[in-house]
């Protein structure tokens, strides 16, 4: 497995490599604006870029802005939408669900093409109505009070992180020692462990007003996200029942909730992590589409001179604001660090989601399984 993790970080540097390259030219030769930036050869600049790069000076530059916001949306979001989604297409892409399922079908469709500036004016519209703008007020409240730290969004990631990593190790042993413990207390550990460990250190506060910040723009990708998923697993699910192993199953009298939980749901997984390696990159840019949506009109002066939140209700301090601000500023440098954290943040995932198919498919061989 060492092997086949080392090899996946060399292509993912290489392909990095190629990505930063096409990026920096791409950029020098379409955004010619400030003569001082560009000053001496292409050359010059670009191995400059690259020790840039190779330093981490862009890494810590976004760690400490955007990036820690728009990771928190990222993990929240995808963590709630996978499991749901997947759960949800089981029973929609089932033989013998109820015909309900079209409707949940439907749903899913509508979920996964919804245009995400409508979908964030729905959301802020329905929290304005039934909080009579109270609800927009404390979120703005808690930008202008600085209660936003990005070092407690850090140690959050980083928690979450240890945590996940922890209870999957877990999980794997007692697999791989038969024995049996429900998903539900996995999941449990999941989410009742992090809030633990942020009480102990005295963070709870902060980390409730975070997620209370963050709130929309994780349920408004959440939607998004959740809509393909369902999509994919009902597609899965419909193919796996008709795999000979679910009529075996049948055939010895495995009742029907267990054939689909325990065997039709696992064969859809792996093909689910497929599908979630190959969306990684479009995931990320639909969130930055919601980010800016919350603050849209906040660019272009559309509210008015010194208003930071914008027509859609407050401001998202992700990556979003950086590009869209550099953009329209002409600043190729800080444009070209946003989007090699991006194309950064899309390989680490990647090769996570690669590494965790390795550990679940038995048909790809890494070094240490036989043919």
């Amino acid at each position: 497995m060492i092997e086949y993790i080392a090899g996946r970080v060399l292509a993912g540097l290489v392909t990095l490599w190629l990505f930063v390259t096409f990026l920096f030219f791409m950029a020098r030769w379409l955004m010619p604006v400030r003569e001082g930036f560009w000053g001496g050869s292409a050359w010059d600049n670009y191995t400059s870029f690259l020790s840039g790069l190779a330093g981490a000076d862009i890494l810590r530059s976004a760690a400490r802005g955007p990036l820690p916001w728009t990771l928190l949306i990222f993990v929240f979001a995808v963590g709630i939408a996978f499991p749901i989604g997947h759960k949800l297409g089981k029973y929609a892409g089932w033989k013998r669900t109820p015909s309900g399922s079209a409707s949940l079908t439907i749903g899913a469709v509508l979920m996964y093409t919804i245009f995400p500036p409508l979908l964030v004016f729905g959301l802020v519209m329905l929290v304005s109505r039934f909080t009579n703008d109270q609800g927009i007020g404390f979120l703005r409240t808690l930008f202008n009070e600085g209660r936003l730290d990005s070092a407690v969004a850090w140690s959050m990631l980083i928690t979450i992180a240890l945590v996940t990593t922890a209870v999957a190790a877990a999980a794997w042993t007692t697999s791989r020692a038969q024995r049996r413990v429900p998903v539900l207390v996995w999941a449990l550990l999941l989410v009742a462990v992090p809030f633990l460990v942020w009480a102990r250190r005295g963070m709870l506060g902060e980390v409730i007003d975070i997620l209370a910040y963050l709130a929309l723009p994780i349920i408004a990708v959440t939607i998004l996200v959740a809509g393909e998923v369902i999509l994919v697993s009902k597609v899965t699910t419909e193919e796996a029942a008709k795999e000979d192993f679910v009529f075996t199953a049948e055939a010895k009298g495995v009742p029907d909730r267990q054939v689909r939980d325990h065997h039709v749901a696992r064969y859809g997984l792996l093909p689910m992590l497929n599908k979630l390696v190959v969306s990684v990159p479009f995931i990320l840019v639909g969130l930055m589409i919601v980010e800016i949506s919350f603050g849209w009109g906040k660019l272009s002066g559309a509210t008015g001179e010194g208003d930071p939140f914008g027509t859609f209700g407050y401001r998202v301090p992700g990556l979003s604001s950086q590009v869209f601000a550099s953009l329209e500023n002409r600043d190729p440098a800080t444009v070209m660090e946003a989007l090699v954290v991006v194309g950064v943040v899309v390989l680490v995932i990647r090769l996570l989601i690669e590494v965790l198919h390795a550990a679940l498919d038995p048909r790809i061989l890494t070094p240490g399984r036989q043919r």
